[in-house]
């Protein structure tokens, strides 16, 4: 009897300073961002915005979530050239500039106090240029009426192929220690290249967190401009893939590791009689080692 194991692993880690239930909708925005649906998008960052209504407790989280709002509200703004995005912008800083103000009665000028109000009032001007009632015009259709789906799931890979079975099953089950040597030194091999992938993944995941507050410490008195927004946005997505990429490698830098070792082992003791079978196998869209073991008497 043979027996094959398969693992595949997925890791998505929300920001730290977002509550479970805020992450949760997080996520689906930035799918929906990623996928070119800004209106979906800036619903689900408004949804997770009210999950976190403490303006003291959740400083750090809505403070986030209010620069992804506006990002994607001035980005659709940019797309339609409506005023609704700028309408709905403006509604939202001015609250959030109140619930400061409830939360910190003794500190009205806060950094997060200013800074919301500079954007309020940068918001308004934009407003201004496109005539004294654009936000009492007729509303376009609410997007959050429109049924939206979720954007595709990526169609898994093709499996590599089967490596051929040989054409002459040779008459005993012992393999030879040189094969075991050699299966285990190229997954020693990849195992080292996983681990280069996710040091990538860590120095991406640095590089683009190090760009991203140099951006936010910018002085509130100087609103972020679009383009720098459209950077702020780009450079958290590229910190995540990194974090991601480094994860994912460094889990299969483990398990090849011990994988490799394995080998190595069965290779000195090669004395004893073994129901071990290893082949590596390539393919144009990756590599691995197909391991069998057979267990239970021979018939």
């Amino acid at each position: 009897m043979l027996q094959r194991l398969a693992l595949v692993l997925a890791v998505v880690l929300p920001p730290d300073s977002l509550s479970p239930a805020a992450g949760e909708h997080n996520t689906r925005a930035m799918r929906f961002y990623d996928a070119g649906q800004l209106a979906p998008a800036v619903d689900e960052f408004f949804a997770a915005y009210q999950a976190m209504p403490d303006a003291r407790r959740d400083l750090a989280g809505r403070e986030l979530l209010l620069g992804s709002m506006r990002a994607t509200l001035l980005a659709l703004h940019a797309e339609n050239g409506e005023a609704a995005p700028l309408c709905r912008l403006q509604t939202i800083l001015q609250g959030h500039a109140d619930a400061l103000r409830g939360a910190y009665p003794d500190d009205p000028d806060m950094l997060e106090t200013r800074s919301a109000r500079a954007r309020h009032e940068e918001v308004t001007q934009q407003l201004d240029a496109l005539g004294a009632h654009a936000c009492t015009l007729p509303a376009p259709p609410v997007p959050a009426a429109v049924p939206v789906t979720d954007p595709p799931a990526p169609t898994p890979a093709a499996a590599p192929p089967a490596p051929a079975l040989a054409a002459a099953k040779p008459a005993s089950d012992e393999i030879p220690p040189r094969h075991l040597r050699i299966a285990g030194g190229i997954t020693l091999g990849l195992s080292a290249g996983l681990l280069g992938v996710m040091t990538y993944g860590l120095v991406t995941e640095a590089s683009q967190r190090a760009r991203v507050a140099g951006i936010n410490d910018k002085s509130a008195d100087c609103p972020l401009t679009l383009a720098e927004v459209e950077a702020l946005q780009g450079h958290r997505r590229e910190a995540v893939s990194g974090r991601q990429l480094a994860i994912g490698t460094g889990v299969a830098a483990g398990v090849t590791a011990a994988l490799g070792t394995t080998l190595l082992v069965l290779a000195r003791r090669s004395a004893r009689a073994k129901r071990w079978s290893a082949a590596p196998w390539w393919s144009p869209s990756g590599a691995g080692l197909t391991l069998h073991v057979q267990l239970g008497a021979a018939h």
